[in-house]
């Protein structure tokens, strides 16, 4: 599954996705219409003197056309913040879509059917032929949408929990501890910000336990490990690179430091 979603993301990319909608709908739209009848559509010649098969396909590439701008250009223009308004904008494109095809309708019977009899024919109808497509056009949509990775945030706290910090871990850089308080460095933007919480570096270090890649190095330092671009001995002190920050590492820890 994952695999095929991966396929399917790099074949139906954002641009493409409503031109398929629009296809796919005015397909469906065209082959109910010309096999089967839809909108009670008379085989002969109509008033305007248009084929069944030429209306059938009217209807269809109305469909598409309609579609594919609303949704390929209209859409992306707007703001949705919350479920229902994309429930709305579908089924405010039906409702649309109804009422070009009742216009469409009406100009291939000379204006004959413009009364409330034409006009429930096709409010009935087209919401029903449209159910197929849709459908398969949001699974489709939803399959391809790119997957936001699921990052366990790592929350600094101070000891009221009045003061918080939440960050990725991968730009967590190092704790540095002073009395009662603890710097936080982390990267934002690019550079290098640091935030100052009250709590002992000893209680923060057992809140971190779940992420191995934290590791103390001194009684006043907690290091990312992903962060150190390089380990110096000199004279027998330990130093570790992070971010043009030299950490200095006790001589209790500096072993499991060498050794990587």
């Amino acid at each position: 599954m994952n695999l095929t979603s991966k396929r399917i993301r790099i074949l139906y990319s954002p641009r493409t996705l409503p031109i398929i909608f629009g296809l796919i709908s005015g397909f469906s739209v065209f082959y109910f219409l010309y096999f089967f009848g839809a909108y009670g559509i008379q085989k002969g010649l109509s008033y305007s003197g248009h084929t069944h098969l030429f209306r059938s396909i009217s209807f269809g590439l109305l469909t598409f056309v309609y579609l594919t701008a609303f949704e390929g250009w209209l859409k992306p223009k707007l703001t949705f913040t919350r479920p229902h308004h994309s429930i709305l904008w579908y089924l405010g494109l039906v409702l649309l879509g109804s009422q070009l095809i009742f216009i469409l309708f009406n100009f291939f019977w000379n204006w004959q059917e413009w009364d409330l009899i034409g006009y429930g024919l096709i409010m009935k109808e087209f919401p029903l032929m449209m159910v197929l497509p849709l459908s398969f056009y949001l699974i489709l949509k939803r399959i391809s949408a790119p997957q936001v990775p699921n990052i366990s945030y790592i929350t600094f706290q101070s000891e009221n929990g009045k003061d918080q910090l939440r960050l990725n871990p991968q730009y967590f850089l190092y704790a540095n501890s002073s009395e009662n308080y603890i710097t936080i460095a982390y990267i934002s933007d690019g550079q290098i910000k640091q935030h100052l919480i009250r709590k002992p570096l000893k209680a923060l270090e057992q809140e971190l336990k779940g992420y191995t890649e934290i590791e103390r190095t001194h009684r006043s330092y907690l290091v990312n490990s992903l962060n150190i671009q390089s380990v110096k001995q000199d004279k027998g002190r330990v130093l570790l690179e992070v971010n043009g920050t030299s950490i200095p590492v006790s001589k209790q820890y500096q072993q499991q430091f060498l050794k990587e």
